[in-house]
């Protein structure tokens, strides 16, 4: 990494475009050992594993369940985390679910959040990144959040190089998913995948249908000990649980299809996100109530 990808004592705001591309840049500026790094991730360490080495990047998984190695959705406990980080060491950390915290506490908490956090680098060797899904900010609230966090983008140099490693390694670990597109057009929209039964449940199925519904872009690590289970039986029931879940969130985002036909792009981008965390549905399905 070059003194020029990033000013000390700055915010910036990475408009997310692949999760590959830019965990392949983290990857690489990890390996300077002078620096700190910090990854806050909508994804668990195991997932992480597939694209950083972890001995590298200090991470934690942003998530409502009480795990080793994660941090609670509250900005007070991430605005913690990050103060104690610049405090010590020079470093460089990202921040992901934007989105997420912003259904949760709104825009303005949110944007107050990200000006203290701002506030707390003044003279401090660190710089922060957060991380943002295009679209989900409405004209004015861009303005006001590239006001305080200007927009980065992962040098050019890196891109093609990173892409290429990335586009390898998931060939080779999940060879499978390019077998059979999750909808006509091969493309990564929720779809109803046909129930499985219990006499038709093993280890291997639920491992190659974990696969699929990642592939749609659903958090389903609550299936996840299903495969570690000695019992099929206690393994199919934690399966059948997330199964359901998956199936309210597919009715949902049908439903979300119908609101962004009328226009509310801002709004559906950020239901979508908590749709896909398999979390506030009846939230969710409220919001949609009183839009429509």
């Amino acid at each position: 990494m070059t003194d020029s990808d990033f000013e000390i004592g700055k915010t910036y705001t990475y408009n997310l475009d692949s999760d590959s591309e830019y965990l392949g840049y983290i990857d690489k500026i990890s390996r300077d050992d002078v620096r700190h790094h910090l990854l806050v991730s909508r994804l668990p360490q195991r997932r992480l594993l597939e694209h950083i080495d972890l001995e590298k990047v200090e991470t934690y998984w942003v998530t409502t369940q009480d795990v080793a190695g994660s941090v609670q959705p509250s900005l007070d406990q991430l605005e913690d985390l990050l103060v104690k980080r610049i405090e010590n060491h020079s470093g460089i950390a990202f921040i992901e679910g934007i989105e997420w915290l912003v259904s949760l506490h709104g825009f303005s908490d949110v944007l107050n959040f990200v000006m203290r956090v701002k506030d707390s680098l003044h003279r401090k060797p660190w710089s922060v990144i957060f991380v943002v899904t295009p679209g989900i900010f409405s004209d004015i609230e861009s303005a006001k959040w590239n006001r305080e966090s200007v927009a980065w983008t992962i040098p050019k140099r890196d891109k093609v190089t990173e892409f290429v490693v990335d586009e390898t390694e998931t060939e080779s670990i999940e060879p499978e998913l390019s077998e059979t597109p999750l909808s006509e057009d091969g493309s990564s929209k929720l779809a109803f995948l046909i129930r499985i039964p219990r006499e038709g449940y093993s280890k291997e199925i639920a491992r190659r249908r974990i696969l699929q519904w990642r592939r749609m872009g659903l958090d389903v690590s609550e299936a996840e000990p299903a495969l570690f289970m000695e019992s099929d039986d206690k393994g199919y029931e934690i399966y059948k649980s997330v199964e359901d879940k998956v199936r309210t969130a597919v009715e949902l985002d049908n439903r979300l299809d119908l609101l962004l036909e009328k226009g509310f792009k801002s709004d559906v981008t950020k239901l979508r996100f908590r749709v896909r965390q398999l979390t506030g549905f009846d939230e969710v399905e409220a919001r949609i109530n009183e839009l429509i």
